[in-house]
């Protein structure tokens, strides 16, 4: 992988992810898994409301290949190019990673965004597609989904429809609660509107029965440590969670001068799934 495109690739994540909370999908791929020289398959998969959405499945490293499939549902701005490097890495350590764009987003069908959302209840019905189809798929893996910041939001939301596909959640900068969020920003002077009542949200995020890894970044003043604590709480000993110093979303780059990119976040990845 070369340096400066992964250089390239951290600065883009920066500028989009870092409390932006504003749906700015992007339709322009900047690189592929050809790109890093990865193997993989392109899907379109179509979900129950008739929108076909565009999907790369990552072949596994052969040689630690894992009986997992680990589902990207990645943040509110960009597409799946975005998280190339961070798909490969995890192929390379032996998963089996899809990666899909949301609604308007990426190559997937066009869809009318308004930015100032949260996010939209569809994307939850994009990621129930895709669960239905890679679970039918990949009949023999387990399977889980890996959520970023709104992705977190996607993956609670759909659990009921799709808990008995999935094995486990892993979320980076996890929403708890909707409503805090909405009023975080108003204390910032800033709007964000919720797609549906919060209590909503609340009923099926409290609903999670399997093994969920959380990572929180000790400066995130948003999807705060302790919301995932007090989210802890109320699951019990089925959630863990993992605190790191930095700002949301940038976990899968701690230290990674001196260890590598990527390789304090997959060691805590293969951990919580060998002990699950």
């Amino acid at each position: 992988m070369k340096k400066t495109a992964l250089v390239l690739t951290l600065v883009i994540f920066l500028l989009a992810f870092n409390y932006v909370f504003a749906i700015n999908p992007d339709r322009e791929y900047f690189m592929t898994p050809d790109s890093v020289s990865w193997n993989y398959e392109q899907l379109k998969i179509t979900t129950k409301d008739n929108y076909r959405l565009n999907t790369w499945i990552y072949e596994a490293n052969i040689e630690n290949k894992k009986d997992t499939v680990i589902i990207l549902a990645y943040p509110d701005a960009g597409n799946m190019s975005y998280f190339v490097y961070y798909a490969a890495i995890l192929a390379n350590e032996g998963y089996t990673v899809v990666t899909f764009d949301y609604r308007g987003f990426g190559k997937s069908d066009d869809f009318e965004i308004q930015p100032e959302y949260l996010y939209y209840t569809e994307f939850a019905l994009d990621l129930e597609a895709v669960v239905d189809n890679i679970s039918k798929k990949f009949k023999d893996k387990q399977i889980g989904i890996w959520g970023m910041s709104m992705g977190t939001t996607i993956a609670s939301r759909a659990y009921p429809a799709i808990k008995g596909k999935i094995d486990f959640i892993i979320g980076e900068g996890f929403v708890t609660d909707t409503s805090a969020i909405i009023d975080r920003y108003i204390a910032r002077d800033k709007e964000l509107l919720l797609p549906e009542k919060s209590s909503i949200y609340e009923k099926a995020i409290q609903s999670i029965k399997l093994p969920l890894l959380i990572f929180t970044a000790s400066k995130d003043e948003i999807t705060t440590h302790q919301d995932a604590l007090i989210l802890q709480e109320t699951l019990g000993n089925r959630c863990k969670v993992v605190e790191y110093d930095g700002d949301h979303l940038t976990g899968f780059q701690l230290d990674a001068e001196n260890i590598g990119f990527g390789t304090w976040y997959v060691k805590q990845i293969n951990s919580f799934l060998e002990n699950s």
